[in-house]
């Protein structure tokens, strides 16, 4: 049998290679921790993605967070700073999505955060209220900083203990003759949703109210009409046959003759005009 010394010998050279390669790494991870167990931490730096849009967390309140479990920081080696239970920390608060904490080797801590995003403020019928931010979950209102989104009230019973949505088919579209079978506190979220998606829209209402059918009414910013949803089924078709009256029919006739204009049924408005 003959034997391939080229292929042998490169194959030894090859495996030599690597060895050396793992020996240079280990020492000059060995080199960086005892570097790094010599760094003191010279402060943090916080980064908060969000905060000129919404002020639900601010800078002290992180430092607040790491602080109160007595977590020492700054003057501590950056080995002894345990950087995955300062992230648990931080993400415990209710108006934290999500943080990500890190050291450099000049001595800093960094942590970065995003702050969750409400769509929706609820009012329930015992006089509770919470948000629900964008991944239907629900977060406590602050007593510093005020979202401004939809408000809505009226026949709802959901409590913040709940804590969320109850599950649904995410990949629902808004034309789908299953929606009117979702929850109303779901229906009102998607709701929220599709209007804060649309400027226009989202500039136009300030509040959804379920009535004693448990039908959704939505209140204008201006003048003093009721729209009249029922639930979301069809949800675009009754948005575009309100802007057509809005934009074709109203001028027309008279912004305060009605008060109240109906897109429950298909293809068509019904208005109720305001006694006299």
């Amino acid at each position: 049998m003959k034997i391939n010394l080229n292929k042998k010998i490169t194959g030894i050279l090859t495996v030599t290679g690597y060895v050396v390669i793992a020996g240079v790494v280990l020492v000059l991870m060995s080199f960086a921790n005892h570097r790094s167990a010599k760094v003191l931490c010279e402060g943090v730096i916080i980064n908060i993605e969000d905060e000129s849009i919404k002020g639900f967390v601010d800078r002290s309140d992180v430092m607040e967070m790491i602080l109160s479990k007595g977590k020492k920081i700054i003057g501590s080696p950056l080995v002894d700073i345990n950087t995955n239970v300062l992230e648990k920390i931080i993400d415990a608060n209710p108006y934290v999505f999500k943080s990500e904490v890190y050291s450099t080797i000049d001595g800093w801590v960094h942590v970065d955060i995003k702050q969750r995003s409400p769509v929706l403020r609820i009012i329930n019928s015992k006089d509770e209220s919470f948000y629900i931010d964008d991944r239907g979950k629900f977060m406590p209102l602050a007593e510093k900083y005020s979202e401004p989104v939809m408000i809505a009230n009226g026949n709802l019973h959901d409590t913040y203990v709940q804590q969320q949505l109850a599950p649904f088919d995410e990949e629902l579209t808004l034309e789908s003759d299953s929606l009117q079978k979702l929850p109303v506190l779901t229906q009102l979220f998607l709701l929220a949703e599709k209007l804060k998606s649309d400027s226009s829209w989202d500039a136009m209402f300030e509040q959804m109210y379920v009535n004693e059918n448990n039908e959704i009414e939505l209140i204008p910013r201006l003048g003093n009409q009721v729209i009249l949803l029922g639930d979301i089924t069809n949800l675009n078709e009754k948005l575009e046959k309100l802007d057509n009256l809005y934009k074709h029919g109203l001028p027309s006739t008279g912004w305060e003759q009605y008060e109240l204009i109906n897109l429950k049924y298909k293809n068509q408005v019904v208005c109720k005009k305001r006694n006299s």
